[in-house]
């Protein structure tokens, strides 16, 4: 390894070794792993394992005695039938996560921590399914182990390094660089290279060791002889699934999953139809096991957190547009690149699901140029406010009054509020802040939230929100011309 490699993993697993949060984590993982498949045996020492944690046992029982799970009124009492309704795939994910939220479950980044976790666990039920389908000789239980951890190294860099991983989110929003890219270059080291470095001072099994240490390449892998090649290939393959749906724009799903099925399918003897199938099965049964644990988060919750911190900022402007060149105004700087670079700061300090820069192209009509979040590159495409008819948004910016609403469906707001919006955007709470320079309006930033917010984010009239408000009403007045 490279010397600031060695340096950061060294760091973090000498952290990792001095918190008593994570003590027993590495032997959890251990053991879970090395149960065998439905043998006697490890059926009895999984469940010795539960009953000396009373809160999973518990846990268990009442996912067992679930309407979802059980059938004919059955009352389940003992772990054992909890292992016969549940199965010990089930039982042995739900304890490794378990495991990992207490752990990892502390601010600030617990929102974060509780998304990754819902990714792992749909990773490795995900792969446990991939398996079952096309190489039922090997083990799903260790297919699952493999597919849960494959996050490792991303969690504890974001649990022990959260110091670093902020620098490497304004490095990302500064350059707008994808989030492997700033991590890279902030950490030194890539978060599969961590959780490799972390699997091997936890002494895990080989086999979890090899699936976290691969790197694919970019030739598609042959046909897997054995199971250790199998469960590599098998964890990434799920690995790029799961980063598809949890990381990247909603637009992109269908095709990158496309090409990670095309990728792997000689590897892995894959099949499109069945590989959609189980996705969908998964994602829908990940949400279920989900409440029946009390999580605090689902499926699309989650999705939506992780994506916020892999987006780039949206450049939607023509290369022709005069706020894409260099200008003398900002230091030699394209001013979108300052749109761009505000736009994300804003966004990651409210944690709106999406923020628009949006400027008038007519007296009469306002159109997003820029975005970042949930489907920046639809809505942005979408969002025109134009014709006779009145809108929130134009009454909003020519008024110059910072706006929060809480439900645009009140009835009070509900007519104002034009049909495509609802169809493109489907937002409920929306922040509307106008942007003045010395003689107008010169455009406004939105920002909104999927669900109701009842309450108006703190600290938009002042501190950090006021410079960065100042800073593109300056670009704005000194740079903006008419939109092509």
């Amino acid at each position: 390894m490279e010397p600031q490699e060695q340096s950061v993993i060294a760091r973090l697993i000498k952290r990792m070794d001095s918190s008593p949060g994570f003590a027993g984590l590495g032997a959890t993982v251990q053991l879970i792993s090395r149960l065998g498949d439905d043998a006697d045996g490890g059926t009895r020492e999984i469940t010795a394992a539960i009953l000396r944690d009373a809160a999973l046992a518990a846990k268990l029982l009442r996912m067992s005695n679930s309407s979802h799970t059980t059938r004919g009124g059955r009352n389940v009492s003992t772990i054992d039938q909890a292992l016969v309704i549940l199965g010990l795939n089930t039982v042995k994910s739900v304890a490794l996560s378990l495991t990992l939220l207490e752990s990892l479950s502390h601010e600030p980044q617990s929102r974060q921590l509780h998304a990754e976790i819902v990714a792992a666990y749909f990773c490795g039920c995900l792969a446990a399914e991939i398996t079952r389908l096309y190489a039922p000789r090997f083990s799903t239980q260790e297919a699952q182990v493999c597919g849960l951890m494959q996050n490792l190294g991303r969690m504890m860099a974001t649990y022990y390094l959260y110091e670093d991983i902020e620098r490497s989110h304004a490095l990302q929003a500064e350059r707008n660089l994808a989030e492997d890219e700033a991590v890279a270059l902030t950490l030194g080291a890539s978060y599969r290279e961590i959780g490799a470095a972390i699997a091997k001072h936890w002494n895990l099994p080989d086999g979890l060791q090899n699936s976290l240490a691969t790197d694919i390449g970019k030739a598609p892998p042959r046909s897997a002889a054995n199971a250790q090649a199998w469960h590599q290939f098998c964890s990434a393959f799920c690995r790029r699934v799961t980063d598809t749906l949890f990381r990247l724009p909603v637009n992109r799903e269908r095709v990158e999953i496309a090409r990670d099925i095309e990728f792997f399918r000689g590897a892995l003897h894959l099949r499109d139809d069945e590989v959609r199938e189980a996705i969908d099965k998964f994602l829908l049964e990940t949400d279920e096991i989900l409440a029946e644990m009390s999580f605090p988060g689902n499926v699309e919750q989650s999705r939506n957190q992780l994506r916020k911190g892999s987006e780039r900022v949206l450049d939607l402007l023509s290369s022709q547009d005069s706020l894409g060149k260099e200008s003398k105004h900002t230091g030699g700087r394209p001013p979108i690149e300052i749109i761009q670079h505000v736009l994300r700061l804003i966004h990651d300090k409210y944690s709106f699901d999406r923020t628009l820069m949006c400027l008038p192209d007519t007296p009469s009509t306002l159109v997003a140029i820029a975005g970042v979040g949930r489907n920046a590159v639809q809505v942005s495409a979408r969002f025109r406010c134009h014709g006779p008819k009145p809108d929130l948004f134009r009454a909003i910016m020519a008024r110059n009054l910072d706006t929060f609403v809480a439900d645009v469906r009140l009835p009070m707001y509900a007519k104002l509020i034009p049909d495509w919006y609802h169809e493109a955007v489907g937002a409920r709470s929306v922040v509307m802040l106008p942007i003045a320079g010395e003689e107008k309006v010169l455009g406004m930033i939105y920002g909104d939230y999927s669900e109701p917010h009842a309450s108006i984010p703190p600290g938009l009239a002042e501190g950090n929100m006021r410079e960065w408000r100042d800073q593109l009403a300056q670009v704005l007045q000194t740079d903006a011309r008419k939109l092509v």
